[in-house]
């Protein structure tokens, strides 16, 4: 099984973009965005040039693709058809995205909030008329080859009770081996989210770790150390864990890490280490830019 990170913010930007090669050619949450206000400032030049070499990255990689899957309806998890002021891109790259694809997504009305529902029901919208294939994954698994996808029910975007929703899990079983995606989970914070991983036994997982960034006014500090504990029990009953994305967005995270890896047995990078480059944060370095100038 072949595993390649395509955007993650170890690599510059918000994204938990991942390729991933069985029998089959898949393509895991296909957005990359930038934060508009960091630190009361605007993205600076590297950002912007992050962004649009990750969203060229995810494009080329979406031609050789079968199969694209959609965890929740954030810019970061998925590739909208009105991109945005940050792409200055026409909805023509979107459709090159999802033409002739099989698409795996977050049920549009269900165990869903507002704000994702409405962008949901967009994107079926443009959809139609092109030749793709549109699946309801919560809680379904499908054999397509000899690879099978498996998601999970919806799962909280981090806390219980977050106002941010829901998100789904994807575990990937081929040949002997299993890959689990966790997107947003942040942590996971949630005890279900970190039952749910354990009893998917991956080989590998890649995962959101806390948004330690919203310590103190969004998350609470009891949520932060649960997701530490949590963490640490993940990375002592699987082999390889790939913590990163919000996580990524504090210079401290690396502090955070290393806490974690003093009482674990198994291995944890960020995405980046994947394809052996150091970690490249930009957003979290924001502060500095604007500073040093």
């Amino acid at each position: 099984m072949k595993v390649i990170p395509l955007a993650f913010e170890s690599m510059g930007v918000r994204s938990m973009a991942t390729f991933v090669e069985t029998d089959q050619k898949i393509l895991i949450d296909p957005g990359t965005s930038i934060a508009p206000k960091r630190f009361g400032y605007p993205p600076w030049k590297d950002e912007f040039d992050a962004l649009y070499e990750t969203r060229a990255r995810i494009e080329k990689y979406a031609e050789i693709a079968d199969i694209i899957t959609i965890s929740h309806y954030h810019h970061d998890h998925y590739t909208p058809f009105e991109l945005g002021k940050f792409l200055n891109s026409s909805p023509k790259s979107a459709e090159k995205l999802y033409q002739n694809k099989r698409l795996f997504i977050k049920h549009p009305t269900s165990e869903i909030n507002k704000s994702q529902q409405k962008r949901a029901a967009d994107f079926l919208k443009n959809l139609k008329g092109l030749k793709c294939e549109v699946n309801y994954a919560d809680g379904n698994s499908f054999e397509i080859g000899d690879t099978v996808l498996k998601f999970s029910n919806p799962l909280s975007h981090g806390s219980e009770g977050s106002r941010l929703g829901y998100i789904i899990a994807l575990t990937i079983n081929w040949n002997g081996k299993t890959l689990m995606h966790a997107s947003d989970v942040q942590g996971p914070i949630n005890d279900g989210a970190k039952r749910y991983i354990l009893d998917e036994k991956p080989d590998m997982l890649i995962l959101s770790g806390p948004p330690i960034y919203l310590q103190g006014f969004v998350v609470e500090r009891k949520d932060i150390k649960n997701a530490r504990k949590n963490l640490i029990e993940i990375s002592n009953k699987i082999h390889k864990v790939v913590v990163d994305h919000h996580l990524l967005r504090d210079l401290r995270c690396f502090d955070f890490i290393n806490s974690v890896r003093k009482e674990s047995d198994g291995e944890i990078l960020v995405a980046s280490e994947i394809i052996d480059k150091g970690p490249y944060l930009l957003e979290a370095r924001r502060k500095q830019f604007y500073r040093a100038k």
